[in-house]
């Protein structure tokens, strides 16, 4: 059901206006006609629509959930405004009321079948958002129903079996994609990695060859197609970093912390508060990801700056209001780009498993260190007799201690201190890795 709008030419076209601005990041001016538009009509559910979008592009998160809230408030039989709360709650990681909400957003479709095929599209979003992917799966089977030859959830029906882990169905029906629009590159990456993940290593290699012929500067064609081939890519191109990670931010802290037994974030921030007591070191997380560590450091009256690939992450990150800036790089280009001395601190807390080559990164951070500054690291473990670094079937890398403390020592570290522990817990087990703290 949805609820009365006015139809008016003028009105329809300044609601198109603030969104176009919105899309432009010109942020000033759609707040300025926003707030012209709610004096003429305080409860149109479409002005609060907008006014979320507004705040999420402002980095306003309790703004963006609140307007939300009072769209869905004023017009709660609307299918859009629904799935549109729903999503929000989804990438806060409030799983159970944004299902619900999706829920009911598809018993409130009942119009023509590409309405509800979107409706429901936008429900498995919500689903995978919160990683309950089953209930992704058959709101997508239903979509299938609907139009069995929409390329688009059959595609999406692929990654969500991939990501459940059934690598075998998720290439079954990317072979037919395949079949339908040859040589097409996504669907073909896409394979690339369930025939990784199912053991299929020659049609991988094949599938990598295809790609890299297509765009030989691609980073993550070039990725993937080394990983088929046996080889070590020197690290994760930043798209699939990012990848990962906007996926995962809304279940980040409670998985990493509670699930996974993580607890860098909360020693690192107890090392950097004894070695300044007076809280006016200046430090550089990289990879803050969520923001775990500032949010145990707390308030410092030197400079806290987060480093991540990820916006979502940097945006959840934000909401602890401890960072002064964050910067949205790979922690190299961070590095490389940072002028010398300037930080009493530098963490990178299980961040290194997605770089591999630590070659620039070491004396890049020795170099922008302060004198008597310190670099905080973490790594996973390499087994005796691999490769300095070698990138496992998680995508993950993990380096020999012998070859981070070489090194350390070529950079000019003063002193390292390693200490060996378990960095965090997966399926039960023990993740072995070593905590590093080296002084200038």
């Amino acid at each position: 059901m949805n609820p009365t709008f006015s139809h008016d030419e003028l009105y329809l076209a300044q609601l198109k206006s603030i969104e176009q601005q919105i899309n432009q990041n010109q942020l000033p001016e759609a707040a300025q006609q926003l707030n012209m538009l709610a004096k003429t009509d305080s409860h149109d559910p479409r002005l609060f629509l907008l006014g979320s979008r507004l705040a999420e592009a402002a980095g306003n998160p309790g703004g963006t959930l609140q307007a939300a809230r009072k769209a869905h408030q004023l017009a709660p039989q609307w299918h859009v405004a629904t799935i549109y709360l729903a999503a929000v709650l989804a990438s806060r990681g409030e799983a159970e009321e944004a299902i619900s909400l999706a829920e009911r957003a598809v018993r409130q479709t009942h119009s023509e079948p590409v309405d509800q095929i979107e409706m429901l599209s936008r429900a498995a979003a919500v689903a995978q958002r919160v990683n309950l992917h089953p209930q992704a799966l058959q709101w997508l089977r239903q979509a299938e129903q609907i139009s069995p030859e929409d390329l688009a959830i059959r595609h999406q029906i692929a990654r969500t079996l991939s990501v459940s882990g059934d690598a075998a169905g998720a290439i079954e029906i990317l072979n037919g994609l395949l079949l339908q629009v040859p040589g097409d590159p996504v669907f073909l990456v896409d394979r690339l990695r369930a025939c990784l993940h199912a053991g299929l290593t020659k049609q991988a290699v094949l599938d990598g060859e295809t790609l890299v012929a297509m765009d030989a500067t691609n980073e993550v064609y070039q990725f993937y197609f080394d990983i088929a081939r046996g080889l070590t890519p020197v690290t994760q191109p930043s798209a699939v970093v990012a990848g990962l990670f906007d996926g995962y931010a809304a279940r980040f802290d409670h998985h990493l912390v509670v699930q996974l037994q993580y607890k860098l974030p909360r020693d690192v921030a107890k090392m950097i508060s004894n070695w300044h007591p007076d809280r006016k070191g200046d430090v550089l997380d990289l990879g803050c990801g969520t923001g775990l560590l500032g949010a145990c450091l707390g308030p410092i009256e030197g400079v806290l700056v987060g480093v991540d690939l990820s916006t979502e992450m940097i945006e959840k990150a934000a909401r602890h209001r401890v960072y002064d800036r964050f910067h949205h790089v790979n922690v190299l280009d961070a590095l490389q780009a940072t002028p010398a001395g300037l930080y009493h601190v530098i963490t990178a807390l299980d961040v290194l498993i997605y770089v591999g080559n630590l070659d620039e990164v070491i004396p890049n951070a020795h170099r922008i260190l302060m004198p008597g500054g310190r670099f905080v690291f973490s790594c996973e473990s390499g087994s005796e007799g691999e490769a300095d670094f070698v990138l496992q079937d998680n995508f993950r890398y993990r380096h020999q201690l012998s070859y981070v403390q070489r090194l350390l020592q070529t950079a000019g570290f003063e002193s390292v201190e390693i200490e060996d522990r378990v960095l965090r817990h997966e399926l039960g087990q023990p993740v072995q890795g070593f905590l590093v703290t080296a002084r200038k």
